[in-house]
């Protein structure tokens, strides 16, 4: 049996508070072999691109696959998820879903490598991530100032922000956003770096989030080579698709022996930050795990509420 959603559907379902809820667990699930994550593949024709990504979940009877197009920076999504209790098949639209997993993902790993009392966030990119990444970090962490960067003008957005939070936020330039800042984020579609490293101040966090192709990196050699310790998702999708890493191990501003994942954290239940004076990059790449757990949590939340299309069969 298969079952359709629509984007408003996906949209009222799910958001980036329901996945933060579920993440951990789904990575622990990873650590243990509960959970199984299948890399990113891509293929190009011409200017079109087609990606996948997948994973499956066993105590959870849940398997779900990502496909997406992407055309000059525009992309569009599409996951399957198969509940494999009741061989049902869900299909929905998945903007939404990678938009709340994404931020989710964010919002979880920024408050274990910021220092404690984290006060000022720079924010690079206030478009649909942008804004889903402030409202998650400033719900979990407080912030009393969140410096925007962007190239449109997004001053009156900042301002409905301060509102809304009863705390500074403002469009300024790059360096302003970064001198002080305890946390760095980057969500934009730059393939080059946003800043200059020698502005970090020890203690500083980055969470780099924006792009996931091996040839561009938002992040400069500067702050690669001063990072103490380097953070992802999961090495092998990570090692060979996060520009940041890939380029930083080949220039030498990394060392592998930097880089943990999530798995490894966990399975060491060793302090993600160790030292107030450590700098730490933290390089998300986004994987079919947490697509899963998107998706999962929207067929969950509308059970019953589905349009059925009766699967047919010819006979040739």
């Amino acid at each position: 049996m298969i079952h359709t959603y629509t984007d408003d559907d996906v949209g009222d379902a799910v958001g980036w508070r329901d996945v933060l809820r579920d993440l951990p667990q789904a990575f622990e699930s990873l650590r243990t072999g509960d959970a199984s994550i299948q890399a990113r593949q891509r293929i190009d024709c011409g200017n079109w691109k087609l990606s996948g990504m997948g994973a499956l979940w066993e105590s959870r009877a849940a398997a779900a696959y990502k496909t997406y197009t992407s055309l000059n920076g525009q992309f569009n999504f599409l996951v399957n998820l198969f509940d494999l209790n009741d061989q049902s098949h869900h299909v929905m639209p998945a903007a939404e879903i990678t938009r709340a997993r994404t931020a989710a993902m964010t919002a979880w790993v920024a408050p274990k490598i910021a220092v404690p009392g984290a006060k000022k966030m720079a924010l690079f990119g206030l478009g649909i991530q942008g804004r889903t990444h402030l409202e998650a970090l400033q719900e979990t962490m407080g912030f009393s100032e969140i410096a925007v960067v962007d190239t449109a003008d997004v001053s009156q957005a900042c301002d409905a922000f301060s509102k809304r939070y009863k705390t500074q936020v403002h469009q300024v330039t790059p360096q302003e956003a970064v001198t002080g800042a305890d946390l760095i984020v980057t969500v934009t579609r730059s393939k080059q770096a946003l800043f200059d490293g020698a502005w970090l101040k020890r203690g500083a966090s980055i969470c780099a989030v924006g792009t996931s192709l091996p040839t561009g990196t938002e992040i400069d050699q500067v702050s690669r080579a001063r990072s103490d310790r380097v953070i992802v998702e999961w090495k092998p999708q990570s090692l060979v698709e996060a520009g940041e890493i890939v380029i930083g191990l080949g220039d030498k501003s990394l060392d592998a022996s930097q880089i943990r994942d999530l798995p490894e954290l966990l399975a060491n239940d060793e302090p993600w930050r160790r030292s107030p004076e450590e700098i730490i990059l933290f390089k998300a790449v986004g994987v079919g795990l947490s697509d899963l757990v998107a998706a999962r949590l929207v067929v969950n939340r509308l059970r019953g509420r589905v349009v059925v299309q009766a699967s047919t069969s010819s006979q040739y």
